[in-house]
């Protein structure tokens, strides 16, 4: 039996998991505020160097190439250009997918320094979107060095992160009333559902802090559990969120391939087990590609949701003349004409697209006994 941990690492780690949350309140007010690409940049970088102590940081993503570059549009910075995969610290975190912590830096690596000074120590951790890694976040030269907790709640900031960084980006590419319109849907949902959460983290964070101060340990206790679990649906309700968005998997390989990235991303993270079965696929056009996944991704978001359920299953079927979609759950099911009358989980949306795609949408579901989603499309 482990023994009990002391009142001072309570206290610790109460005011570590505030710092955390109030990171990630910033970073996503700055989301909602359809703030600037710049000013995304610069809220992330000051947010990550005060969660860990560090002196300096930076952002630095991907392009062509065996490169990083960091992501800024001001000169003066005084960073380098570009860094480096294969000779630097930074790029070994996009080889190998982990964060990585360098306390002695020897200088044999080409390696990002913050303005004026000399790399001392360094932490890096991946910002990933949709399952791809998109580039790095790192931080440098504090004092007494990293530890692995900094790298955890690094990582922690960096999930967010890399999704500000993404949404900043296409809606600074964004040229088009269909994408304004889409990007506020999505500042709205955040809105409702993230920033909730992440304000109940804080709550219950400060009335760790409290009780800790009153000696009541038991409560201390059980206000962590909490805190962890809200953070959790909120890191939750960001994934499915963020693939609302046009994935660009579907454009450049398909269906079937975006689909395998949401379930590993989302139903994979929330500990469901998933599986996709696919036979005989083919390319449909993309327009009708994405409004059947969008189906399929209410379905999906149904059942992390609501279904409480153990297990998923996507069977992606193609024939000569048409494509057959089923998504089946072993959670606690539900009545569908009961939840449709009254308009919930988005089953009036998915027959709306399924009548738009001329298709069939069946939804097969009792309390107590799972559900199956199966929508038919002609080619």
């Amino acid at each position: 039996m482990n023994p009990a941990p002391e009142p001072s690492e309570l206290l610790e780690d109460a005011r570590r998991r505030l710092s955390e949350s109030r990171s990630l309140q910033t970073i996503t007010a700055t989301l909602l505020r359809k703030s600037s690409y710049e000013e995304v940049l610069e809220t992330i970088r000051t947010e990550a160097r005060k969660l860990t102590g560090a002196a300096g940081g930076g952002i630095y993503l991907l392009e062509e190439g065996s490169w990083l570059r960091e992501a800024t549009d001001n000169p003066e910075r005084g960073l380098p250009n570009r860094i480096p995969l294969t000779r630097s610290h930074t790029g070994q975190v996009v080889l190998t997918g982990k964060p990585m912590i360098v306390n002695n830096y020897d200088g044999g690596m080409i390696e990002a320094r913050p303005p004026l000074f000399s790399t001392e120590s360094l932490l890096a951790v991946p910002l990933q979107v949709e399952n791809s890694i998109i580039g790095v976040l790192n931080v440098a030269n504090k004092p007494g060095g990293f530890t692995e907790s900094d790298a955890r709640m690094l990582s922690l900031l960096g999930n967010v992160a890399a999704i500000a960084i993404e949404n900043a980006r296409l809606r600074r590419e964004a040229g088009n009333v269909a994408v304004s319109q889409e990007r506020q849907w999505l500042a709205r949902e955040l809105h409702d559902s993230v920033t909730q959460a992440i304000y109940s983290v804080t709550l219950y964070a400060e009335a760790a802090r409290m009780a800790l101060e009153d000696g009541n340990h038991d409560v201390v206790a059980e206000d962590l559990r909490e805190l962890q679990g809200m953070a959790r649906e909120a890191l939750l309700e960001i994934r499915l969120l963020i693939f609302e968005l046009h994935p660009p998997i579907l454009e450049n390989r398909g269906l079937s391939a975006a689909l395998q990235v949401r379930l590993e991303s989302v139903e994979g993270r929330a500990g469901l087990q998933v599986k996709l079965d696919v036979h005989g696929e083919r390319r449909l056009s993309l327009r009708r590609e994405e409004d059947v996944y969008r189906i399929v991704l209410e379905a999906l978001n149904n059942i992390v949701k609501h279904a409480s359920a153990r297990h998923v299953t996507v069977r992606l079927r193609y024939s000569e003349t048409d494509v057959k979609v089923e998504v089946t759950d072993d959670g606690r099911g539900f009545d569908p004409d009961n939840v449709e009358h009254t308009g919930g989980m988005g089953l009036r949306s998915m027959r709306e697209r399924a009548e738009r795609l001329d298709g069939e949408l069946e939804i097969i579901s009792a309390p107590g006994k799972g559900s199956r989603f199966s929508l038919t499309v002609p080619l």
